[in-house]
């Protein structure tokens, strides 16, 4: 499937201490991710492939339909923001992924989601 580098994708993580139970292995983490629609078509985001790694190496992919329960239409010019989270068995871990998306077009493209650092504060330099 192409990619299409019109459409960004950025991250806010913050660590949730509230959620979390460090005895017990158990790092909970919030993100903010912003898509950006930086061409002239409008695109809807029809599934999510996320890959979350621990610091152990140990990775899970989660695949789905839209995010939180959505299927955003993004028009050009416009963002789209959603809030989630993922828990880690480790203080450190990263995600990344792909949204596909469907273009006002027809055409099916993958939208890269970058690597981004899931981390409790006092870990990042």
């Amino acid at each position: 499937m192409p990619i299409d580098n019109h459409i960004g994708v950025t991250a806010q993580t913050q660590y949730l201490r509230e959620h979390s139970d460090p005895s017990q292995n158990r790092y909970a983490f919030g993100y903010a991710i912003t898509i950006s629609n930086h061409g002239t078509q409008a695109a809807r985001l029809l599934t999510r492939h996320w890959i979350i790694t621990d610091a152990n190496g140990h990775v899970q992919e989660v695949h789905g339909e839209g995010v939180i329960g959505e299927q955003p239409l993004i028009l050009p010019g416009q963002s789209y923001r959603y809030s989630s989270g993922a828990i880690l068995s480790t203080p450190v871990g990263s995600m990344h992924g792909t949204y596909t998306m469907l273009s006002h077009t027809g055409n099916y493209f993958d939208a890269i989601i970058p690597p981004f650092r899931l981390a409790l504060p006092e870990l990042v330099n």
